[in-house]
C-alpha cells in the first residue's frame, strides 16, 4: 500500500524532473546567458514559487542538470572486469560503455546541445561549471586508459593526453550525430570511433 508520504514524494521527484526537464530545453534552445527563470516556468508550466521551492537560481538548476548528467556517466564509464571469468572480453566491454554513452546523449538531445552550445557562454560561473564538468570527463576516460594499460589492453600512452583528445573527438560525433535527424546510427558510429581512436592505442 502506498502512504501519503511515498505519494508526496514521488510527486516532489517527478515535479522536479519537470523543472530540469524544462530547463535543458531552455538552455539548448537560448544558451546559459540568454536563459532566464521566466523562459524555464513558462516550459515547465509551474508558478514561480513552484520553481524556487526547488531551485534557488539559473545557476543551481544548471548545476543540477551537470550533476545529473555525471550522476549517468559514471555508471556508464567504468573499470573494464577482468577478473571475471564469466564477464565479456575486454574489448566487448569498451564498446558496451562507448554505445552507452552515446545512446545517452542522444536519448536526451536537449542535453547534447547545452553541453555543446553553453560552453561560449559570458558568464564566468557558468563557464567554470561546464568546464570543472568536462575535466571530470577526462579524468573518468584518462582513469580508463590507466586501467586498460595495467590490464594489458592497450600501449603505453600519457593518458591525460589521450583523454583531451578523445573527449574532443567524442564532442564533435555528437555534434555530427544531433545534425543527423532523430534516428543517428549510433551503433555504425561507435564502430568508426573504435577504428579512428582506439586503433592508436589499442595493443
Amino acid at each position: 500500500m502506498v502512504t501519503t508520504v511515498e505519494s508526496g514524494d514521488r510527486a516532489k521527484q517527478e515535479r522536479r524532473r519537470q523543472i530540469l526537464t524544462a530547463a535543458k530545453a531552455v538552455f539548448a534552445e537560448a544558451g546559459y546567458h540568454g536563459a532566464s527563470i521566466n523562459a524555464i516556468i513558462e516550459r515547465a508550466q509551474i508558478a514561480r514559487g513552484t520553481f524556487y521551492l526547488y531551485f534557488e537560481s539559473k545557476s543551481a538548476v544548471f548545476d543540477s542538470i551537470l550533476d545529473q548528467a555525471m550522476t549517468e556517466l559514471r555508471a556508464r564509464i567504468h573499470r573494464i572486469e577482468v577478473d571475471d571469468p564469466s564477464a565479456p572480453a575486454p574489448q566487448v566491454q569498451l564498446r558496451q560503455q562507448v554505445l552507452s554513452t552515446l545512446e545517452y546523449f542522444m536519448g536526451d538531445r536537449a542535453l547534447a546541445t547545452l553541453l555543446l552550445t553553453s560552453g561560449s557562454t559570458p558568464e564566468a560561473e557558468a563557464s567554470e561549471r561546464l568546464e570543472a564538468f568536462f575535466a571530470e570527463i577526462r579524468s573518468l576516460i584518462a582513469r580508463a586508459m590507466t586501467t586498460g594499460m595495467e590490464i594489458g589492453l592497450i600501449r603505453k600512452c600519457q593518458p591525460a593526453l589521450v583523454a583531451a583528445a578523445m573527449l574532443g573527438m567524442i564532442r564533435g560525433v555528437i555534434e555530427h550525430l544531433i545534425a543527423q535527424g532523430p534516428q543517428p546510427p549510433v551503433d555504425d558510429t561507435v564502430t568508426e570511433m573504435i577504428t579512428i581512436a582506439l586503433r592508436g592505442v589499442l595493443k
